[in-house]
């Protein structure tokens, strides 16, 4: 019996494929044609790479190019901002020279105006110049004062003209006619009576409050100096005087010696007129400060001017011609000195008061001054030691520099 589910097998004859006859014909083959095929096929995939390789070589070179190009973009790209980096770094050079140009412009405006604002005049009762020296009111000389340092108050610096009186030689009782108001009623009443100024009064009249027994009298001038001057001391009585001009010293270091002093050690004579010359001021007197009996090349002295500005002017410079070479500039601080009387060489009264025999500083033999003295032996009025009546190797003398 037959089943029905399973399906019918066919008798009919399997025709073979066409891939199955070249198979069926490779087999057959004999081995010189296979490898003909062989060799043919090898060749055939050679061509293909072959021609692949063009095709290779042409992509890896665009790309190459293609990153050269990148490259040099980069390059350009630094090239351009390095110069415009050079070019803002020269405009900041510009911008610095015209800056450094005007402030050197600016820098010689207010070196002008110092130089203006030092050498004005000013209308002040405040003197610049003040006294540095610490010796007693009566051991300075009354014309001569000194620039103030640095360390003390600012002051104003004036030119004003001055006819200084000095009153301390007045008798007892006769104070009261030499008075500021006295003195002032007089210089008013001999201008007007021998200049013909009717309206003429005094610009001041001052009292020194460290010297109370000094009167000064301020003129508008110098020219009204030299009238006022000559008038009122012609009126005053024997034991009041007119002192000298007021005069203001400078130190100057580094001084050739051979243009100060001579071949005996004195100042020369027209060294004072040179100076002032060369300096543009006016310079009344010179005092050697360095040792005369050694003969070094340079020194230090010390000039009075006639001008308070004139000294300021010297001090702020620094420097000081002197013949054709520069000194440097100071102030000048005048040292303690005790009450000596130059006259008998005793100490506690002055020249002018001693009525003793002349005693010579040098030698201290009577009859003679020390300028004059030959003796080559020193001997001290003070302590008999070997050295001037005045030297500061005096124990008597200068007790405290002995200590």
């Amino acid at each position: 019996r037959v089943n029905p589910a399973m399906p019918k097998r066919s008798i009919r004859a399997v025709k073979p494929t066409a891939k199955a006859k070249e198979m069926d014909r490779q087999e057959i083959l004999s081995p010189t044609e296979t490898v003909k095929r062989t060799t043919k096929r090898a060749r055939r995939a050679s061509s293909t790479e072959t021609d692949l390789e063009p095709a290779v070589n042409a992509k890896n070179e665009s790309v190459t190019n293609e990153s050269d190009g990148t490259l040099l973009l980069k390059v350009l790209e630094e090239l351009k901002d390095l110069k415009d980096a050079a070019v803002k770094q020269q405009e900041l050079v510009c911008k610095l020279e015209r800056e450094v140009v005007d402030t050197k412009q600016e820098l010689k405006r207010v070196t002008e105006q110092l130089a203006t604002i030092t050498t004005r005049i000013t209308e002040s009762p405040q003197l610049s110049y003040a006294e540095v020296a610490r010796s007693p009111p009566s051991s300075q000389p009354s014309n001569i004062r000194t620039l103030s340092t640095g360390n003390t108050n600012p002051s104003h610096s004036t030119d004003t003209f001055y006819c200084t009186i000095d009153t301390s030689r007045v008798e007892n009782g006769q104070e009261e006619e030499f008075t500021a108001g006295a003195i002032r009623a007089m210089a008013e009443s001999e201008v007007r009576t021998k200049q013909g100024q009717s309206n003429w009064r005094c610009r001041a009249v001052i009292k020194d409050s460290k010297k109370p027994n000094r009167v000064r009298i301020a003129c508008r001038n110098e020219e009204e100096q030299n009238m006022v001057k000559r008038l009122v001391e012609a009126k005053l009585p024997e034991r009041v005087r007119m002192l000298r001009d007021e005069l203001y010293p400078v130190k100057v270091d580094h001084v050739n010696r051979t243009v100060v002093l001579d071949e005996m050690g004195d100042i020369r004579s027209a060294a004072a007129e040179s100076f002032s010359s060369e300096n543009d001021v006016q310079v009344a007197k010179i005092a050697w400060l360095s040792k005369r009996d050694i003969p070094k090349a340079y020194g230090s002295m010390v000039v009075y001017l006639t001008k308070g500005s004139d000294a300021k002017r010297l001090l702020s410079e620094g420097f000081f011609y002197a013949g054709g070479e520069s000194g440097y500039t100071g102030v000048f601080e005048r040292r303690f000195r005790p009450n000596q009387c130059y006259n008998c060489q005793q100490t506690g009264h002055k020249a002018f008061q001693c009525d003793k025999i002349q005693v010579c500083g040098k030698c201290a033999k009577e009859g003679h001054h020390h300028s004059s003295c030959n003796e080559t032996i020193l001997k001290c009025t003070l302590c008999g030691g070997p050295h001037e009546s005045f030297s500061r190797n005096c124990k008597k003398l200068y007790p405290s520099a002995h200590e």
